[in-house]
């Protein structure tokens, strides 16, 4: 190959792999959790609740999430903030539509993130910090501290008590910071995420809200997700 031939074809390459990684760029499209890491860099650890969800629009959808955040205070207390309607694109959307009140986002020490979803206040759990196991008629349970108490309201605990052996289950079986964990099995449901039953007692808004709305089961199926019947509404 002469000199030329061999420039114009180095040439060549080197607009090819530019325009690649262009595209590369164009394509990639930061979610709300990805801008809450950014936002949050300074903080050691915080965690994101998908706290709501809706669609909004017929024949052209509009997906909207809304966010509780939970952060510390220098002396370890907890603070919360809820965020307004976050428009997200469909198939981010999709992706959590199991997660409702579900921890999507988590920042522990030494700056280890998660996006797999667990309980809310898992995250506190076996920390002695924050409470102890006790037992009580043969059964282990987690108790947050007296000034701690208000975590129970906080992370729905009074009606779903956190179980030692359910919660050995989420760390040694493969879930911590890497598999979705709903709980165990609770009759023919979740324990945790939108289709539990805590979930449907604590946010009634939102399954009215879901079930007035058509076009929430046909984005469903036109975006190739699961398109199970008893995932909502019933």
């Amino acid at each position: 190959m002469s000199t030329s031939n061999f420039l114009k074809v180095t040439v060549l390459g080197f607009f090819i792999l530019n325009f690649i990684a262009g595209c590369s760029t164009k394509n990639f499209k930061k979610t709300p959790l990805d801008n809450y890491i950014v936002e949050n860099s300074s903080e050691e650890e915080f965690s994101v609740i998908l706290e709501d969800m809706d669609v909004e629009g017929t024949f052209f959808n509009t997906y909207m999430h809304k966010y509780r955040v939970i952060k510390h205070k220098e002396d370890d207390m907890l603070f919360e903030e809820v965020s307004d309607w976050v428009e997200v694109d469909e198939k981010f959307f999709t992706k959590h539509e199991d997660n409702l009140g579900m921890v999507i986002l988590e920042k522990q020490g030494q700056g280890k993130i998660s996006k797999a979803a667990s309980p809310p206040g898992y995250r506190y759990v076996g920390d002695d910090r924050y409470g102890e196991w006790r037992t009580h008629n043969g059964i282990t349970f987690w108790g947050f501290y007296g000034r701690y108490m208000f975590m129970n309201q906080m992370f729905g605990m009074i009606n779903r008590p956190v179980y030692r052996q359910d919660y050995d289950t989420y760390r040694g079986g493969g879930y911590y910071g890497k598999r979705n964990y709903y709980g165990p099995k609770k009759g023919n449901g979740q324990l945790y995420g939108t289709n539990s039953q805590q979930t449907r007692k604590e946010k009634p808004n939102f399954f009215r809200r879901r079930a007035s709305k058509s076009g929430w089961s046909s984005s469903r199926n036109r975006s190739g997700s699961r398109s199970r019947s008893t995932g909502f509404g019933k």
